[in-house]
């Protein structure tokens, strides 16, 4: 299985979670479905056409947070809107609190490492070659239009499909069923936290899968796959991950 891996890269990030309210809360990192927007975006495909062409059958997405990250709330103001008549402006303004996600630490970008892969070799290497050159259709942006990205190339590797009835370190995100009940280690340096995301929208840009998410803030984690995992090195590193 060839893989591709690149890092998206950018000063702060907003992911709106699903079920927040007015307050704009956002996740710790991009859910699924945002990367797969951002890559139609660099490949130029139009709004909401691209769902069946990344779903889980045919592409293959992992992530792993390479940095820390921190949570801070600001207010912006957006346009205060009731009917067609304000879009110009007229009613004002209204304060939302939005939450937006920051590189902890001494790190000077939000960093986030994306292995790719998928059935359809053309689309491979369209992505690849988009990375490759940086050159877009549409930019890369961390959740809001407004937080600008970059993607970063890394490298092109040959992951393994393995299996373990033992438990060994997973370094990226995990979908929580793909984990066996009550197999993760713990210790005092692990620090945990679990996410609640779409995992997949239908043609029409509804929500067609939910899952929970759990990452290990320094990518310690330990436990036993129920699934098969991939094992992939490249730059030295050997690394093994979850599709998300």
């Amino acid at each position: 299985m060839k893989i591709l891996i690149f890092d998206l890269i950018g000063k702060m990030g907003h992911f709106r979670k699903i079920d927040t309210n007015s307050s704009s809360l956002s996740y710790s990192f991009p859910p699924r479905t945002t990367i797969v927007g951002i890559l139609a975006g660099i490949l130029g495909m139009e709004r909401d056409s691209y769902y069946e062409v990344f779903s889980p059958n045919q592409c293959q997405i992992a992530l792993s947070v390479r940095t820390p990250i921190r949570k801070v709330m600001q207010t912006v103001n957006y346009m205060f809107v009731k009917s067609k008549a304000h879009l110009n402006n007229s009613g004002g303004h209204t304060q939302i609190p939005l939450e937006l996600v920051l590189p902890g630490g001494e790190e000077a970008n939000v960093r986030y490492r994306i292995y790719f892969s998928h059935s359809d070799r053309s689309i491979y290497e369209s992505v690849r070659g988009r990375i490759q050159s940086s050159r877009y259709v549409y930019p890369p942006y961390l959740g809001l239009s407004e937080l600008l990205g970059q993607l970063n190339w890394g490298a092109e590797a040959e992951g393994t499909v393995m299996e373990s009835r033992d438990a060994v370190p997973i370094h990226s995100v995990v979908r929580i069923p793909n984990l066996r009940e009550r197999s993760i280690q713990f210790s005092k340096e692990t620090r945990f936290l679990k996410e609640f995301m779409t995992r997949q929208f239908t043609n029409e840009r509804m929500i067609q899968e939910t899952d929970y998410y759990l990452f290990e803030q320094s990518r310690q984690l330990v436990a036993i796959p129920a699934v098969p995992y991939v094992s992939v090195a490249y730059g030295g590193e050997k690394e093994n991950i979850l599709w998300m």
